[in-house]
């Protein structure tokens, strides 16, 4: 077995610059050495361009990856915020470390789990490190908003077609602005649909922006010809995106997926070169506010950046198409991401609505039983229908048995006849008042049950995407589809909270 050393720097451009591996590395050999380790048996992880917030690193997963295979006995980390600068993922990997019978060594905190005291000081140091990361996050983020205020366009992945990024602006490629404007006219004036025209690009050996795509889609034309930054305006903070799970690989930083789109009050608009003219646009415009037999076209759905694939962890496209029989929307089997292996589950297409009403189904269901219990724990302090009736019943039982006593002590002689009317008429009132106050408390029990009922009927059939959102983000994670059979099958996972912890819950709330 060997002495792992890991190493990790934030950024590429940190790694080719030299700025913080060589100095983690020197450092932990130097410790590994002073262990009395053989320099044979030390083994490099060195991770270039790895967020401290992102687990899923290829180095980190390779290190646990020989860890379980009893390859590593050893583990040597400069400090532990290389290791990560999530607490709950630290501990993740401290506790895999220690399962698979591997000492972690930290340089800049040595014997961190030999006291309470040294456990605690390592405790403190991991908190300092996540909160030092959500400051960095801040401070990137008001760096960035100021820089685009001031005018300087933020790089992307993938430059725009027919724009390159330089020093903080963009600047037209002349010949893929040539192709922007062909595309805008084909559609706007020779009124070609998305597809023919990505067939005609194909036909005259127009390469796309990336060149790793042989082909041109109809999807890539939709997104040129609704983008607004070709008539002159690039807007940023649009969108409202979040870390995706379960996203792995070398293009870590395409795991993230949109949640919502921001208020149009909230967006930066950064002027940059035209490539098309105003009647240009006007006339793309013009063809599309006259609406398209056919065709892909957007179509929201609750469930967006909710729905993954049970399998791979991907997340379900939701498509719609105008037909001459109506809208017709699906959820599509998700592709895989370059650099992926694909999904080896060949999942169907599913009709969208049948989804939507399945999830909202459970959705409803879980609410009502989470609600009946809350109403039933708020009648806890209060009589219950149960003590009510009983005390009514008890008290027509006595009224009875005074009727019955007025009317043996008359026929005994020693109650006169006026006397026993009296008290036999009181017990009859009595048993009158009884039954009357008993018919009303079940008659309103009965009504507030019937209410109640209607109302969940009316929401289980809203159709209100807005309200549908509200409930699903505050009570699910994800719900996950598996389409890969005979049947369809969802499963609702429930959102971790304080009162409900992710570990060692079962956090399912319906499948």
């Amino acid at each position: 077995m060997w002495t792992a050393i890991y190493t990790r720097v934030s950024t590429e451009h940190q790694a080719q610059a030299g700025h913080g591996l060589d100095v983690q590395r020197d450092a932990c050999l130097q410790y590994a050495l002073s262990l009395g380790v053989a320099p044979s048996d030390i083994r490099l992880y060195e991770e270039a361009g790895g967020s401290g917030e992102d687990m899923d690193r290829p180095e980190l997963m390779r290190l646990l990856d020989d860890a379980r295979h009893g390859l590593v006995d050893r583990v040597v980390v400069k400090h532990p915020d290389r290791l990560s600068r999530n607490v709950a993922d630290k501990a993740i990997v401290v506790r895999e470390l220690s399962a698979c019978g591997v000492k972690l060594h930290f340089v800049d905190v040595p014997n961190w789990d030999e006291s309470d005291e040294a456990m605690l000081l390592f405790h403190v140091i991991a908190s300092i490190a996540e909160y030092e990361l959500r400051q960095i996050r801040r401070r990137t983020l008001a760096g960035k908003l100021r820089a685009v205020r001031g005018g300087r366009v933020m790089p992307s992945g993938v430059d725009p077609y027919g724009y390159r990024y330089e020093d903080g602006r963009y600047a037209v490629v002349p010949e893929e602005a040539e192709i922007v404007r062909l595309i805008y006219r084909w559609y706007g004036i020779d009124g070609m649909s998305l597809r023919a025209i990505a067939e005609r690009l194909d036909a005259m050996g127009i390469p796309t922006k990336t060149r790793q795509s042989a082909r041109w889609h109809h999807s890539t034309v939709a997104r040129i010809l609704d983008n607004p930054l070709y008539q002159g305006t690039w807007y940023y903070n649009r969108r409202r995106t979040r870390k995706r799970q379960g996203v792995r690989g070398p293009r870590r930083g395409r795991g993230r997926q949109v949640v919502s789109v921001r208020e149009p009050g909230e967006w930066i608009a950064v002027s940059v070169p035209a490539v098309i003219d105003a009647d240009l646009a006007r006339s793309v415009a013009r063809r599309k506010q006259g609406g398209r037999r056919g065709g892909s076209t957007s179509r929201h759905t609750f469930l967006s950046g909710h729905l993954v694939c049970a399998h791979c962890q991907r997340a379900w496209r939701h498509e719609a198409c105008r037909t001459a029989s109506g809208m017709v929307r699906k959820f599509r089997r998700p592709p895989a991401e370059r650099g992926q292996d694909p999904c080896a589950y060949r999942c169907v297409r599913v009709p969208a609505q049948d989804v939507e009403q399945a999830v909202w189904r459970e959705l409803v269901r879980y609410m009502r039983g989470w609600m009946k219990g809350e109403w039933m724990a708020g009648l806890s302090g209060t009589v219950s229908l149960t003590d009510e009736m009983a005390r009514l019943r008890r008290e027509m039982r006595a009224a009875v048995e005074r009727r019955d006593r007025a009317r043996e002590l008359y026929l005994r002689g020693h109650l006169d006849q006026s006397a026993a009317l009296r008290a036999m008429e009181d017990a009859a009132r009595r048993l009158r008042e009884g039954w009357s106050q008993a018919c009303r408390i079940c008659h309103a029990r009965r009504h507030e049950v019937d209410r109640r009922e209607a109302l969940w009927q009316l929401l289980e059939m809203h159709d209100d995407i807005e309200l549908r959102r509200l409930w699903l983000d505050a009570l699910v994670s994800r719900v996950e589809m598996d389409a890969s059979g005979n049947e369809i099958v969802l499963t609702l996972v429930a959102r971790a909270s304080d009162e409900h912890p992710r570990g060692g819950v079962d956090d399912t709330l319906a499948t």
